[in-house]
């Protein structure tokens, strides 16, 4: 016992995995909200950067327009005088503008100077990709694109002409002195004359704008994980909590392995793993009764043929080698033990066989035409009076040669408990459900201190047959394969075993 003990230990311990049950589903969780939180950032990162880009076109395309109404209309709004230069258009227009946040407005004079309106812009002012993207577009207008020192900036170039400015004729030009330059800034060393052609740039730092965007994605990065930590944390708790009953199914299997099998798990809830539980422990009650009916059956067959075998010693050892009537009675005697022992071993193998499913074969079957058969045969066992008590015809679904054998079993057991002309009865009916199969005699019948355990294996009505006390057990079996039951039904004459046999079996 000790060695298997240490086998089976030896053997869980070589079966151990790394991650358990609950570590593997909490990693699933975690994964998976990693997964989702991560899918949701990169959605929440293009929808918003997609806005933050639709923003900064619209502001743009907001100030190009107002600047087109501005040089087209071509009065001051301010004095109601037609403007008479294009720089004059320019500098008024960035004088009486704020632009938005992030964003900045350009004024290329015709004389090369620039001026600005908002925030200074150091990097974007004293650049000269800023002004060669602006020359090149400064003549047609359009978008540019341009980085500078790792900012990214896009931008907008409206050309302004001398067609938008009022009749010289009518008014009087102001000299450069006189174009209005209050309240604006100028970048230092502007740009080269342009003959004429003044342009309007607004520009946007993109990256100016896009950095809010950034700093909130990096709070929702931080703020994922520790979500993702928790969601991991809490899913330990309820895995660990809803598995519990799993843990306790090991350990339990693991006391199984002992050799315990009184141990049992303590299921609660309604849900799938209570009822795992409840699965698990009717599992238990069977092996316990079957491991004790089988321990019951080799302490009863050890019995049994102990005593065939302490006959069949003690003869061989008094047994006179040279006293002929001595060899002869000897040898007759040990073949009828052999002979009651291959009888033993038959009837266990019939048992044993009987928990094979293929221990019956259903067809259907006339059971009267079975049960008077059945009687037929059973003639010969015994000088009795028989009798047939029958319908004319009763169809059931079974094993022929199977209930055949459990009539004539019952049979012998009346011949056994009768007397020379005493009756015995074959009989069969059906109710609702069931069919019945009987057989009656008027023998001794069955003494009430052993009704109860009449069919247990090794139990004998008496002690002067000679059976082994396994016809009832063997019975019992073939009813059993048929999903119905035996019964000692309570006759004031002799006695009546009676098998229960459910209709419907397929």
């Amino acid at each position: 016992m000790t060695t298997a003990t240490m086998t089976v230990t030896m053997m869980t311990t070589e079966r151990r995995v790394g991650l358990t049950v609950q570590n593997r589903l909490t990693l699933a969780v975690a994964a998976l909200s990693v997964l989702t939180l991560s899918v949701v950032g990169v959605i929440l990162y293009t929808v918003e950067s997609s806005n933050v880009s639709s923003r900064i076109t619209a502001s743009m395309t907001q100030e190009i327009g107002e600047m087109r109404s501005f040089s087209e209309n071509g009065i001051d709004p301010q004095t109601g005088r037609p403007f008479t230069s294009v720089d004059e258009i320019l500098s008024n227009f960035l004088a009486q503008n704020r632009p938005d946040e992030d964003e900045a407005l350009f004024a290329f004079l015709t004389d090369g100077r620039v001026l600005y309106q908002g925030e200074p812009e150091g990097l974007l002012g004293g650049a000269s990709a800023f002004e060669d993207a602006v020359a090149k577009v400064a003549e047609d207008g359009g978008e540019i694109h341009l980085t500078v020192g790792d900012v990214e900036y896009e931008g907008f170039v409206l050309p302004i002409t001398g067609t938008e400015v009022g009749n010289a004729d009518t008014q009087t030009a102001p000299t450069d002195s006189q174009t209005q330059t209050k309240g604006l800034g100028e970048v230092a060393g502007g740009a080269q004359a342009t003959n004429g052609l003044g342009a309007f740039v607004v520009v946007h730092n993109v990256s100016a704008s896009q950095g809010d965007l950034v700093q909130i994605m990096q709070i929702y990065v931080v703020v994922a994980l520790a979500a993702a930590l928790l969601i991991s944390g809490i899913s330990s708790l309820l895995v660990r909590r809803l598995l519990s009953p799993v843990t306790e199914l090991r350990r339990t299997a693991q006391s199984i392995s002992g050799g315990d099998l009184s141990s049992r798990l303590a299921a609660k809830g309604h849900d799938d793993i209570a009822e795992l539980g409840h699965t698990f422990n009717d599992m238990l009650d069977r092996l316990e009764a079957a491991f004790e009916a089988q321990r019951r059956f080799l302490d009863d067959v050890g019995h049994e043929l102990r005593t065939p075998l302490t006959i069949l010693g003690g003869h061989l050892e008094t047994m006179n080698a040279e006293d002929v009537d001595d060899v002869e009675e000897t040898r007759t005697m040990l073949l009828d033990e052999t002979d009651r022992m291959g009888r033993l071993v038959e009837e266990l193998l019939l048992l044993a066989r009987a928990r094979r499913p293929d221990f019956v074969r259903f067809a259907e079957v006339d059971l009267s035409g079975v049960v008077s058969d059945s009687l037929a045969k059973a003639k010969g066992l015994g000088d009795r009076e028989w009798g047939l008590d029958v319908p004319e015809s009763l169809n059931f679904r079974g094993d022929r040669q199977r209930l055949t054998q459990a009539l004539l079993q019952l049979a012998a057991n009346a011949v056994e408990h009768t007397e020379d002309g005493q009756r015995i009865v074959f009989g069969a009916g059906e109710d609702s459900e069931s069919v019945h199969i009987w057989v009656r005699d008027e023998g001794t019948g069955v003494p009430d201190e052993i009704a109860e355990d009449i069919f247990d294996r090794f139990c004998r009505g008496s002690t002067d047959g000679a059976g082994f006390g396994l016809g009832l057990s063997i019975i019992t079996a073939i009813a059993e394969a048929h999903g119905g039951t035996v019964a000692l039904d309570q006759t004031s004459i002799g006695a009546q075993f009676r098998m229960i046999l459910p209709k419907g079996q397929k």
